[in-house]
């Protein structure tokens, strides 16, 4: 079992979350492309910020959960729900239809 040490999270989720790929909004599409920079991985982050990998990774998931609001975690729920049993229903063609995402996201 792993034990995150809540100062360990406080002092680098912020530097976690600034630096990892998992983030799901594309923070970088608007700047110049010679601006932009790609996230990188949790071993990357490791070796930038001096801490090993897990513990990375530990960080940044439970940074990613303290990001979001339930609401958006229900919603994503509803939406892969949604996606599965129409795939189920009607195969992949009807699988990833606009209207299965706007009746997930209301």
């Amino acid at each position: 079992m792993f034990i995150l040490d809540p100062d360990l999270y406080d002092k680098f989720k912020d530097a976690v979350l600034e630096l990892t790929n998992a983030v799901q909004i594309d923070i970088q599409e608007h700047l110049p492309e010679g601006v932009r920079k790609r996230g990188l991985s949790d071993k990357e982050i490791a070796e930038r910020i001096g801490l090993d990998e897990q513990t990375v990774a530990e960080i940044r998931c439970v940074a990613e959960r303290d990001s979001y609001p339930l609401e958006e975690f229900l919603k994503a729920a509803e939406f892969k729900q949604t996606a599965c049993r129409r795939f189920a229903q009607f195969g992949v063609s009807h699988a990833f239809k606009s209207d299965l995402y706007n009746s997930a996201n209301g």
